[in-house]
């Protein structure tokens, strides 16, 4: 589908478009109706022009880059809840006295979208590897806990050793930020001690994973995840070394986790699986594995299964748990950095992992099929609770379970925190969300400029209501329930 292709047939080059625009159903209703409400708050648009060029230079290699461009006008309250992530890179940019916005104005703007690939391997496929800057996900079920795709795109270095049919490993090294929090990194004011107060979000990820195939239907894997300040670190970059193990041993300064996975393949029906995500935990009693807060686990368990009757249908049913303080860590020194590092699990100021805030626990149903004639269709329901205690409550430094990523554990005084007790250890949001959508790609795409691009359309509509409550019994006043209506409508060319 691309614009020009070289007569070998190793470099092309094209263009490819999508939108998607969203909808307020319920404003719009009542605006028709003589309500005040200001139309500009009812819809929020992605879109991408994205040219991009494509290399083959040899069988094994490929080369792919874009520097996209697009133009938005971002409304975050118009997603399912916890379902919001930013779709470009940079500040927003208009031609007035104030160039920059991260888009949420009452017209469009235009930012960018940087994206590439280098992929290559060995005839056998023994050995592969990536540097790119793309969404990933290391997982087995419907979002990892470790790096899921719902993570904002980063450049990373990986590559994968699959030496025997009985296990392979997987290494990643990427580099993070956070445009949102430049002004943050510039802020160099000094406390009382003289130290510089700013904090950078300048940081590096790096993940192995060792997978272990035992028999066809069976896959165990651990994961191994780290998160510290920019620095050209060995132990990091060694496939053959679990990053936590090295930094125990060596640094000890920057923020560490493990997994463990299984999958289970059942033969015509699907497969069933699990997951632990192990950010931190003290040597305690058992019964206090799950009450103490500084056990921080994320645990995950599911099955995707084949629905006999339906075109390629696939049923899924998972349940996830975020425990508090999961994915949080406080900001950490290194010897070459005059700011402390955020070494929070998080890019761009969003989750690496999955996407639930700390705190928080996850229902989710899902049924997709192909209805033929290049139609598929997605239905979904999603039960979705968290916690959280106020912003001032964590300002003043008062001892409570919290369920922010930016929210960390005060270690100078553990002791003082009061154990975890889901659904009564704070305010609690309770979000029942459900979700339809439908997408149609015909078999001979669109033909523009002389060649066939691939062409969609897609129609969803969601619905959610979320309520609150206060589950320490205190009487704290929480926000009526919220209801939201929205509809979604989306085109792509060339994707």
């Amino acid at each position: 589908g691309a614009t020009w292709r070289a007569a070998n047939g190793k470099a092309a080059a094209g263009m490819a478009f999508k939108a998607t625009s969203r909808f307020d159903a319920a404003g719009i209703a009542d605006l028709a109706a003589g309500s005040s409400l200001d139309a500009a708050d009812l819809w929020h648009l992605n879109s991408l022009a994205q040219p991009y060029i494509k290399l083959l230079p040899e069988p094994w290699l490929s080369l792919w880059g874009t520097i996209g461009i697009t133009y938005d006008k971002v409304n975050r309250g118009l997603y399912l809840p916890y379902t919001f992530t930013k779709e470009w890179d940079s500040y927003h940019n208009e031609v007035s006295t104030t160039p920059s916005t991260d888009g949420e104005e009452d017209f469009p703007t235009w930012s960018f979208d940087l994206r590439s690939d280098i992929a290559g391997a060995t005839p056998s496929g023994a050995f592969r590897f990536r540097l790119s800057r793309l969404r990933r996900d290391w997982g087995m079920g419907s979002g990892s806990l470790a790096l899921s795709a719902s993570a904002r795109p980063f450049m990373g270095l990986e590559y994968q050793f699959r030496p025997s049919e009985i296990f392979s490993i997987s290494h990643l090294v990427g580099s993070l930020g956070s445009w949102e929090g430049g002004s943050v990194d510039r802020s160099l004011s000094k406390d009382a001690q003289g130290n510089y107060t700013g904090i950078t979000e300048q940081k590096m990820f790096a993940i192995q994973r060792l997978e272990l195939f035992p028999f066809p239907w069976l896959t165990l894997s651990a994961n191994g995840t780290m998160i510290g300040g920019k620095r050209l670190e060995l132990g990091y970059l060694s496939p053959m070394m679990f990053a936590v193990e090295y930094q125990v041993t060596m640094s000890d300064i920057d923020n560490m986790a493990l997994q463990g996975d299984f999958q289970i393949l059942i033969k015509r029906l699907g497969k069933l699986y699990g997951s632990v995500f192990i950010d931190e935990m003290e040597l305690s009693n058992w019964e206090e594995w799950f009450s103490r807060p500084r056990n921080m686990f994320a645990y995950q368990g599911g099955a995707r299964l084949a629905v006999p009757g339906l075109p390629f249908g696939l049923f899924t049913a998972q349940y996830t748990k975020i425990e508090p303080f999961v994915y949080a860590h406080y900001p950490t020194w290194t010897n070459d950095s005059r700011l402390r590092v955020d070494t929070s699990y998080t890019h761009d100021g969003e989750n690496l992992g999955y996407h639930l805030p700390p705190n928080s626990d996850e229902l989710l149903l899902r049924l997709e099929s192909d209805l033929g004639s290049g139609w598929r269709a997605k239905l979904q329901y999603s039960l979705i609770r968290h916690g959280d205690n106020s912003d001032a409550a964590y300002a003043a430094g008062t001892p409570l379970i919290y369920g922010d990523v930016d929210k960390y554990q005060n270690y100078s005084n553990l002791s003082a925190y009061p154990n975890k007790d889901f659904l009564h250890d704070g305010i609690y949001d309770i979000s029942h969300s459900a979700s339809l959508g439908f997408a149609w790609r015909p078999a001979g795409g669109a033909k523009i400029l002389g060649s066939e691009r691939p062409f969609e359309l897609g129609f969803g509509y969601g619905l959610a209501y979320t309520s609150w409550v206060d589950g320490t019994g205190g009487g704290t006043p929480v926000p009526a329930p919220r209801w939201q209506h929205l509809i979604e409508l989306s085109a792509a060319i060339g994707f």
